[in-house]
């Protein structure tokens, strides 16, 4: 039997429960690059290089390397240990497959196209071998714990393809994962690219990858984050992933490079790992091919990975003996010179007066004489 006043009090209970959940909080999930939706505070601008720093376009060869390796598409990819995966070893054995990369070194030009590694803060792995498709990195001196590792498809010169698939990240544990000893699988890391050779040569390459940074700059007022990069001294503000080619510091010397990642409103984001400071020592020796002005074609392709373009062989001479050129020298200055139809005339009647008339043959009675004589000769 239905009771009259239960859906009454059903409707107050409910209008109750509105009216006291209308006043509680909503909590949002933090995040790294939350900002305040009801503060008027502006994202911090960008900022260009200032100070002795100044933006300059790369060298010549560099932009015909990156004009003939844009028919690429490398693909990186991680085979073994899995990501976060535990080793229970001493030593950590990383794989990995590069697919459409042309790896290569040049004894004379240096470096070519090949891979990095870059495990923590430890100095980057520079791969140029494979076999077959396949990559592999032993390494004996990693502590026990947890580390990160970065690899990336690079140019000959160290800058890293930004092209999805060609760079990958994780995590790796040795014997044992510790808890807050690395970057949450979902928080933004910043890794500093340097320059293949790690040296500090003009104009200066300046790279880096953030891991897990949202896009940005898709409307006025969203910028989330900030790169500060201190060159020497010099400070300026990035908000792109860019490489960038910088003269003006120091020249060729040694440069300290600090990139710091901050949110919209500058405040640093995690320094622990994304604080991170690379130090490029002066530059000596022959400088690399991709510092030159501009290529050959075949030095372009031992560069790229590329097979060298076919050239016609030239067959030269052997040179001859100084003897046989110098009677060719003389024969060439007795020849007689090319002269005009009045004087080859005019010649021609000189040697005409100055040749001797031919004598007469000797009449028969001279003859008859000249026989005597020599019949009456003695013996």
């Amino acid at each position: 039997m239905r009771r009259p006043g239960l859906k009454s009090i059903w409707a107050v209970l409910l209008a109750a429960v509105l009216l006291l959940g209308a006043g509680l909080p909503v909590h949002a999930r933090p995040g790294f690059f939350n900002r305040d939706a009801g503060s008027a505070a502006k994202p911090l601008p960008s900022s260009a290089p200032s100070g002795k720093l100044q933006e300059v376009a790369p060298p010549g060869a560099v932009q015909q390397l990156r004009q003939n390796l844009q028919q690429h598409r490398p693909s990186l990819r991680l085979i073994d240990p899995s990501n976060d995966s535990i080793v229970s070893s001493d030593a950590l054995e990383l794989r990995f497959e590069i697919d459409d990369w042309p790896l290569s070194s040049d004894p004379e030009l240096g470096l070519g196209p090949h891979v990095v590694l870059q495990i923590d803060s430890r100095a980057p792995l520079r791969l140029s071998k494979s076999d077959g498709n396949r990559l592999k990195v032993r390494i004996d001196d990693l502590e026990a714990g947890s580390h990160r590792f970065s690899a990336w498809a690079a140019y000959p010169w160290g800058e890293a393809v930004q092209a999805p698939g060609a760079s990958v990240q994780g995590r790796v544990h040795l014997w044992q994962k510790l808890q807050g000893t690395q970057p949450e699988r979902d928080a933004p890391w910043l890794v500093p690219v340097s320059p293949a050779g790690e040296q500090g040569l003009q104009p200066l390459l300046v790279d880096w990858l953030i891991w897990n940074a949202p896009l940005q700059n898709l409307r006025e007022g969203d910028g989330r984050w900030r790169l500060r990069i201190s060159i020497d001294g010099d400070s300026f503000l990035v908000d792109h992933q860019e490489a960038l080619w910088l003269k003006g510091s120091n020249g060729s010397g040694s440069h300290d490079i600090q990139m710091e990642l901050l949110n919209g409103l500058g405040e640093p984001i995690t320094p622990v790992f994304n604080n991170q400071l690379i130090h490029l020592k002066a530059a000596s020796g022959a400088k690399p091919g991709w510092m030159r002005p501009r290529l050959t074609e075949s030095q372009l392709a031992r560069l790229s990975g590329s097979p060298e373009p076919d050239v016609l062989e030239v067959v030269e001479s052997s040179p001859e003996p100084p003897q046989k050129t110098e009677e060719k020298q003389q024969e060439k200055t007795e020849q007689p010179r090319d002269l005009p139809q009045a004087e080859l005339k005019a010649e021609a009647v000189v040697r005409t007066r100055l040749k001797p008339s031919p004598r007469p043959p000797p009449s028969p009675r001279h003859q008859r004489k000249t026989k005597s004589r020599i019949l009456s000769h003695p013996c």
